[in-house]
This record gives C-alpha cells, structure tokens and sequence, in this order.
C-alpha cells in the first residue's frame, strides 16, 4: 500500500481495495486520529510546510509576524516594504528649500502716494521640479534698528518651474520711503506650499 498523505516525516496509508480508495467518515477519521496520535507521541516536533529553504524562512516569518514573536507589531511594515521612492513630506520640503535663492529685498518709494512704499525682490527656483511658494517673509526695521512692521509677499507667479526666477512686492501704505527704514527676510524666509 503506497502512502498518499505525507506531512513532512510523518505518513499515513488510506486503505484502498482493487485500485479503488475509500474515503469514507471511518477512514476519515481514522487518517486524523493517526495523524494526532503521532503528533502527540513526538512533543516538540514541528511540521514544516515548503519545498526549499527561502520557502521555510518566508513561512516561519510569517508566522512570527503574525505570532508577534519577534517583539514588532502584528504585520508591521518594514522600512523597505514602504518603497524607496516615497519621502517624508517634511524631508522633501527641507531638500527643496535648500534650493530656492531669495534676493535681498529693498524698500521703494510709490511716487503716487507719498508717505507710502513697497518691498521688493526676486526668488529663484533652483531645483529640478517645480515649487509653488506660498510666502516671502520678512521685517520692517526703522533707523534705530526697532521694528516697524512684518510682511509676507506671494511672487507673480506662484509656481516656479525649474531655474526660472520672479520678482515680489509687498505695498506698504503707513511706511515712508525717506525715513531709512530698512528691510530683512526673517526666519522662515519662505514658505513652500504642501512640501511640493
């Protein structure tokens, strides 16, 4: 009698009578109750499903990711299983910040409205892709080195493609252009929008 149920060293004979097997409940159930008998007779014995080592391995760890024996969550993903091309919001918005050059801003007068004045300068996209600038921050400081006002300006147009370069103004109606007030961009000096 050929054995036809093989799990892993152990294996158990259906009975079968003139090339014909009879799968009924008793010998069913007779299979089963072998398969536990020697099963309980060899404590510690562990049934190994696989064809292959790699097999073996990519079963126990699976079965200890979903026993959690190897102390990380159930199913955990691993860094590499998230992609190498997916990045952090945050670390893309910092690379692309490291490329985008803001020229110093001046103070210019508005020769329609005395009394008043306007910031200006440029920014530059320095990176390969492009980035749409939500501010240009920065300070207003009188002669004495005192704080007259803080401002933000959006360039025309927004979103910079690779290399190209907009300028920004920011109409400043209480500020006169004759008292020597000066202009600096204050930290952050600019804001990207989303982190793209």
């Amino acid at each position: 009698m050929k054995p036809i149920l093989s799990l892993g060293r152990f294996s158990h004979s259906l009975i079968s009578t003139g090339g014909k097997l009879f799968l009924g409940l008793g010998v069913i159930s007779f299979s089963f109750l072998g398969l536990t008998s020697v099963a309980q007779n060899a404590p510690g014995d562990i049934v190994v499903v696989g064809n292959s080592p790699a097999q073996w391995g990519m079963n126990q760890a699976m079965w200890n990711q979903l026993l959690n024996l190897s102390g990380a969550g159930p199913m955990a993903a691993s860094p590499d299983a998230l992609g190498s091309d997916e990045e952090d919001p945050k670390v893309i918005e910092q690379r692309l910040l490291q490329n985008i050059r803001v020229g110093r801003p001046s103070i210019q007068p508005v020769i329609k409205l005395p009394g008043s004045s306007e910031v200006v300068g440029s920014v530059t996209n320095g990176n390969r892709e492009p980035v749409t600038i939500q501010s240009i921050n920065f300070e207003v400081l009188a002669r004495d080195g005192s704080i007259l006002q803080t401002g933000s300006a959006v360039p025309e147009p927004a979103t910079l493609g690779a290399g190209q370069t907009a300028t920004y103004q920011r109409f400043l109606p209480t500020v006169p252009s004759d008292v020597g007030a000066t202009v600096r961009l204050i930290n952050p000096s600019v804001i990207i929008q989303g982190g793209v």
